[in-house]
């Protein structure tokens, strides 16, 4: 799923929560993307979180084949996001609107694509199961 994103997004997020420290394994992650950065945003959401009186930094980083060699020595798990050993919620943007959302803590994330090449490739991955009815399903 991440090789697919990097390939398909032109930017995506790491969170640093204010209210907890990052580990050296983080703090290293986010310095070897340095030169990848976009901007940085102090904010209180992201796409599929909010905060209730807590603020955090939102990473807006570009997408290119050296940014995704450094995400991908950390880990290939999408929920292995989560602070304090590595950033939260690695997420996925296109055309600056959110593609794939992940809420790595929770063990949740959402897709958000109808471009039918997106939606082959993903379902040639096994990534994506579609056209399911209720009677592919046993009760």
């Amino acid at each position: 799923m991440i090789h697919l994103a990097l390939e398909v997004c032109d930017t995506f997020i790491l969170v640093k929560r204010d209210q907890m420290e990052l580990e050296p394994e983080g703090l290293e992650l986010l310095e070897r993307l340095q030169p990848y950065f976009i901007e940085t945003k102090k904010d209180d959401g992201w796409p599929g979180t909010r905060l209730l009186g807590h603020y955090a930094d939102i990473h807006y980083i570009s997408c290119s084949p050296a940014a995704a060699d450094i995400l991908l020595a950390y880990t290939h798990s999408l929920y292995s996001w989560v602070q304090p050993r590595l950033p939260d919620d690695l997420c996925f943007l296109k055309g600056g609107q959110p593609w794939l959302v992940n809420t790595a803590h929770e063990h949740m994330g959402s897709l958000h694509t109808e471009e039918e090449e997106e939606l082959v490739r993903l379902e040639k991955s096994g990534l994506l199961i579609r056209d399911l009815t209720l009677s592919d399903w046993s009760w």
